[in-house]
């Protein structure tokens, strides 16, 4: 990936930053884009510390004019795009019959509206650039088992996936791949603070999951790598799960009851 350049949204967070450092472990040049400046800063110090190139960009994935704003400052700093990961998001707490109608448009918006202003300005300049490029969006498992009390996580998530079918298609004639990542249950500061407050839920989650450990950030970031390589250009347009085998686990049998 040696003079290439990637766009992480969300880079700041437990996924994106992991990515982050992987695209630079293999030599792309790597935007960390962040609503939160600070932490696009840190993620960004971070590879340039170990001689890497980085560029930290704030954004709000939902606002059109700091979207072209942010893709306009990482060719302006970095050059091209090549790649693009599409992790930021939300993951707001309410059932439905609670949930306002705000915090559906924050959960639908942060994940698809976000989604699409990012691949359609990172898909111009990939199109202008001619050589291709790779896109993955950062769905979740929460996609087809749907979240209780998640109300709006599982339809964003599940929208993700046909978004990638459809630039897929669309874009398939420009050499440039699209596909969803669907992780499991992903052990991030994030889930660790959750599972500090509530040990129990831990407990609860491992009884589900035949491999009995959450998915780690490395994990995430080395599939989302593989589908941006020259190896996984012919896979296209589809949702790709992380899981364990949790989808799959309907009728499993804990051992220990």
């Amino acid at each position: 990936m040696e003079g290439k350049v990637a766009v992480v949204t969300g880079g700041g967070g437990g996924l994106g930053s992991e990515i982050c450092r992987r695209f630079a472990s293999r030599g792309a040049a790597v935007a960390a884009v962040d609503v939160n400046a600070d932490a696009a800063e840190e993620v960004a110090r971070g590879i340039t510390s170990g001689a890497g190139r980085a560029l930290a960009v704030q954004a709000e994935v939902t606002d059109e004019a700091s979207v072209e704003n942010a893709v306009r400052e990482v060719v302006e700093g970095l050059g091209r795009v090549d790649y693009l990961v599409h992790c930021a998001g939300t993951n707001i707490k309410a059932p439905i019959l609670e949930m306002s109608l705000e915090q559906w448009k924050v959960s639908l918006e942060a994940h698809l509206t976000g989604a699409f202003l990012f691949c359609r300005e990172a898909g111009k300049r990939m199109v202008e650039q001619g050589n291709g490029g790779s896109i993955v969006l950062m769905s979740s498992v929460a996609a087809t088992a749907p979240v209780p009390e998640r109300g709006a996580y599982g339809p964003a998530k599940a929208g993700l996936i046909n978004f990638a079918g459809q630039l897929g298609l669309e874009w398939a004639q420009y050499g440039i791949n699209v596909n969803a990542v669907c992780p499991g249950v992903a052990l991030t500061p994030m889930t660790k603070m959750v599972y500090e407050r509530e040990p129990e839920l831990r407990a609860q989650r491992l009884k589900r999951f035949p491999i009995k450990r959450e998915v780690t950030p490395e994990e995430v970031a080395g599939l989302v790598l593989f589908l941006c390589s020259e190896e996984a250009g012919y896979i296209n347009g589809v949702g790709v799960p992380i899981d364990g085998g949790f989808l799959n686990s309907g009728f499993y049998q804990d051992p220990e009851g």
